[in-house]
């Protein structure tokens, strides 16, 4: 006559409306405009701040973490007490040459290596960066092949 001994209304019963779990989904959309004005910003605001840093190449000559650790020493970067950086690269594969086998999703190999101790650097493709990203993190470097292609991403 019960039907079953679970139901939500019963003691020891079921959660009315329970946790979804993996179906259920929290994000929000945003206009594509309102995203690059929102970058546009953060790239403002970094610059106003001092903490926006324009670098010539990113390319790493060796992958080890100290020589990329004692170039991050001057702008106080890493170490204990250091602030936090995000690297942002658009490295390019010259085609023939002996650079293409160090340039892997838009950075370079031997940087992305270097900086995989440092815990509070994060290197990625300017593809991948967000806004988020850019206040998540004290100080932003950038390549110039980055700036070139953040403009024209930026400037639609």
């Amino acid at each position: 006559r019960a039907g079953h001994s679970r139901p939500a209304h019963w003691r020891g019963g079921a959660k009315a409306h329970g946790p979804k779990g993996n179906i259920q989904d929290y994000t929000t959309k945003l206009n594509k405009k309102v995203r690059r004005m929102g970058m546009r910003h953060a790239l403002s605001q970094k610059l106003l701040e001092g903490n926006l840093v324009i670098t010539n190449d990113m390319a790493s000559n060796t992958h080890k973490t100290k020589v990329l650790d004692e170039m991050l020493n001057r702008f106080d970067v890493s170490g204990k007490y250091g602030v936090t950086a995000l690297m942002v690269d658009d490295a390019q594969a010259k085609e023939g040459s002996e650079d293409e086998a160090f340039v892997h999703g838009g950075v370079n190999v031997n940087l992305k290596v270097a900086s995989g101790n440092l815990h509070k650097i994060k290197v990625q493709n300017q593809i991948a960066c967000n806004v988020y990203d850019m206040l998540k993190y004290k100080k932003l470097f950038l390549s110039l092949e980055a700036v070139r292609a953040l403009e024209a991403r930026l400037e639609k």
